[in-house]
């Protein structure tokens, strides 16, 4: 019943993300990203909790495992549905931290229910399973922490076709300055004038005072 509940979720989604079906009459690509994007990822959560719970008893019947591999299949699709949801919703909005950080998170519950299904097929133990999950994670921030996401927000933002809050950008900091100043600003603008508000800090270049003051992040937004 599970699984055939997220199929016709599931094909829905393909038909109008993938097949251009249209939308339910009064709703706007925005709106159906926003409203599906973060339910979808919490159902994909529970899908996790409930291949746990289950796994104790795939044994008694042949047909469970198969259909334990189909139902955890499903919600990794209903994570890129979500994915794909909410870059929708990225097109039109623009994006934000928050956004970053739900992309991020769509992929770790995926990757997570990945290794799920790999434990199911592969007949591992739980401790598998969350020392691999821990190191999924652990590897994520750590690669996290050399993007500039500031300067990421502020060119998708200044080079897409997205409804531009300025306001939104200036204030994204001095990480973000190289996108804001060669895309938005002008590459000889020095004060926030240009950007069409009274202050834009994100258009003055971070220094480094010393070798003391030296980040990674900073280097790279003046190369």
């Amino acid at each position: 019943m599970f699984n055939l509940l997220i199929r016709v979720q599931s094909v829905m989604d393909a038909s109008i993300l993938i097949g251009g079906a249209a939308l339910p009459v009064g709703m706007s690509y925005a709106g159906y990203a926003q409203r599906g994007a973060y339910p979808l990822l919490v159902t994909a959560l529970l899908a996790g909790v409930f291949a746990l719970a289950a796994r104790p008893f795939l044994g008694e019947h042949r047909a469970l495992r198969p259909l334990m591999l189909v139902w955890l299949g499903q919600n990794v699709l209903l994570c890129l549905s979500a994915l794909l949801r909410l870059d929708l919703y990225v097109d039109v909005y623009g994006l934000t931290y928050l956004r970053v950080y739900a992309m991020i998170w769509m992929g770790l519950v995926a990757g997570s229910l990945s290794l799920t299904a790999w434990q199911v097929w592969r007949r591992r133990t739980n401790d598998w399973l969350v020392l691999r999950a821990l190191i999924l994670a652990v590897t994520t921030l750590y690669v996290c922490a050399f993007v500039n996401f500031a300067g990421v927000i502020a060119e998708k933002n200044l080079t897409g076709n997205v409804r531009q809050d300025r306001s939104y950008i200036c204030n994204l900091g001095q990480m973000a300055s190289s996108p804001v100043r060669h895309a938005s600003c002008g590459p000889d603008s020095v004060h926030g004038d240009d950007c069409g508000i009274l202050s834009c800090d994100a258009l003055v270049v971070p220094q480094d005072k010393g070798w003391r003051d030296f980040s990674f992040r900073i280097w790279r937004v003046n190369q």
